[in-house]
């Protein structure tokens, strides 16, 4: 199923000193009706590809070249064990396509869910954190899961900070009430008697969950039930504590070490406009992970696995690395798969592999073209508002990948 972009908002940060390119939220596409062969990817002259001012030499990017960059690495590493809602709940099927999943600066990512102004007030020592975001509901009709993973040098900091971020939180409003999680004594929380909501921060080892639950029909209806909160805070504890505790933070003075790729996958993506409009900076990761970022991550799930995807990497395209090159065709047309929502478009010029579509659905900010191809294990998904630039970019992307070695 095509994976529909939304347009998302700028976020004018530090990301855009640090990264030119960045990513998608959700992994758009769309996909072939046909398998390729082998005889297709040999005949395609590379030369008369129309690639626009994509740039499509290989590269290295080697180590982070500043500490911000290095805090960004350090949030992408982390999200490859931070559990999708889909993995907590089977309710929390969609995702919220707004919402900026890596950040180092709280205003981007925690600004509609907790008050952040006095954010470094109470954490001074934040690291970098990743945020997981689900909906029972397409739409603002159903239950919102949030789990904040905060990074902080050592479990001390991480245990002060669950409770000041919790205290400036609380006294931001009179209405604030503390409440106790029965499983997570330990855990800082607060809700509002008369709104179905909760917060909770809870310090575990060097990390720093911030849990944050809000039922929109139950506050629509004007009706609370406290013992629901407490137990899907619970249940998703239950979920993230023990998931994260497998990640091991880099330590401080070594965070400049880390390498900004994941087995050369963002090595062969095409880098991203400073044009297009953003939330996350670039990244590659686990192939799961990449549900954190898709509109439909129950039927991503079954692509990904059905392909036997291992990595995923999100820049001025998205890439998947599958199985083998069949699994890699299979990915491009089950991610890409047309509904009726979508409508052929002519392929890029030369690069008759490659299949594109025009959203015609309803969302109003969703982005219009779409083009993908596969290319050995790897399938590449690209968007775009014009119908070119998306063709260019696959072009571009489809030269990278066959001259990356």
């Amino acid at each position: 199923m095509l994976q529909i972009r939304a347009n998302s908002m700028p976020r004018w940060t530090a990301y855009a000193l640090v990264m030119a390119v960045i990513l998608a939220i959700a992994c758009g596409g769309c996909g072939s009706n046909e398998q390729r062969t082998d005889s297709q990817a040999t005949s395609i002259d590379l030369s008369k590809l129309d690639v626009g001012n994509y740039d499509t030499k290989p590269r290295q990017l080697g180590a982070v070249k500043s500490l911000e960059q290095a805090r960004i690495i350090e949030a992408e590493r982390l999200g490859d064990f931070v559990p999708v809602p889909l993995d907590i709940d089977p309710r929390f099927a969609h995702s919220n396509q707004f919402v900026a999943t890596v950040f180092t600066d709280p205003k981007f990512a925690l600004r509609d869910t907790m008050a952040v102004d006095r954010f470094a007030e109470a954490a001074p020592d934040f690291v970098a954190g990743f945020q997981s975001y689900g909906r029972t509901e397409a739409d603002s009709r159903g239950i919102d899961l949030m789990n904040a993973v905060l990074i902080f040098p050592d479990e001390q900091k991480a245990t002060a900070a669950a409770a000041a971020l919790e205290r400036v939180d609380h006294e931001a409003s009179d209405r604030n009430t503390t409440v106790a999680i029965p499983k997570y004594p330990a855990a800082h929380a607060h809700w509002q008697p008369t709104q179905q909501s909760i917060g909770s921060w809870y310090a575990t080892g060097k990390f720093v969950v911030y849990t944050w639950i809000y039922d929109y029909l139950k506050v629509y209806l004007e009706k609370v039930d406290l013992p629901a909160l407490l137990a899907l805070v619970q249940k998703s504890l239950d979920a993230v504590v023990p998931s994260i505790a497998k990640f091991s933070p880099t330590p401080p003075d070594k965070l400049m070490g880390l390498q900004i790729d994941l087995d050369g996958m963002l090595n062969r993506t095409i880098a991203r406009p400073k044009e297009d409009s953003w939330l996350n900076p670039p990244g590659a990761y686990h192939a799961r992970t990449a549900l954190h970022f898709v509109n439909d991550p129950p039927g991503a799930l079954a692509d990904i696995e059905k392909a036997g995807a291992d990595r995923y990497a999100s820049n001025g395209v998205d890439l998947y690395r599958a199985r083998d090159a069949a699994a890699a065709s299979a990915l491009q047309k089950d991610l890409g798969g047309l509904t009726k929502r979508f409508k052929s478009s002519d392929s890029p010029a030369n690069l008759p592999a490659a299949d594109c579509h025009e959203y015609i659905g309803r969302e109003a900010m969703a982005i219009r073209f779409y083009c993908s191809v596969s290319y050995d294990r790897y399938a590449a998904f690209s968007a775009s508002h014009q119908l070119l630039d998306a063709q260019q970019r696959i072009s571009a992307e489809y030269t990278v990948l066959v001259n990356t070695k």
